[in-house]
């Protein structure tokens, strides 16, 4: 008895959310190809932007966290990657740096020499 009173209460409170939809958009007025039109639109942009809140918007808080915390404490936030590439560059990459470095010097003064005086 209680189940059917709840599914009674349930349909009811759709119609109501239905029948308030119409009312407030207009969309009763419509015939009905214009409603499956207007439904469509709106079904399809509304999954758009639940979409893009889903996807996008979890980066956009963590880089909205990253600049506060910046901003308050003065340093990036720990994260576990930065710090697994920041070893790997302390350990192996100094190295790395500094034959890139002397590369870069050799090449600037082969190219220094090879253009002629003006």
């Amino acid at each position: 008895m209680t189940l059917l009173w709840i599914a009674a209460a349930f349909i009811r409170w759709v119609r109501l959310k239905i029948y308030q939809y119409e009312v407030t958009f207009a969309v009763y007025m419509l015939t009905p190809t214009e409603k499956f039109i207007f439904n469509s639109i709106i079904l399809t942009l509304l999954s758009m932007i639940l979409t893009a809140i889903y996807v996008y918007l979890p980066d956009h808080i963590r880089t909205i966290y990253g600049h506060l915390y910046y901003y308050w404490v003065g340093e990036r936030p720990f994260s576990t990657s930065i710090a697994a590439i920041s070893t790997a560059f302390r350990d192996s990459g100094t190295q790395t740096l500094e034959v890139m470095y002397e590369t870069a010097q050799n090449s600037a003064a082969t190219a220094a020499a090879a253009v002629p005086e003006l």
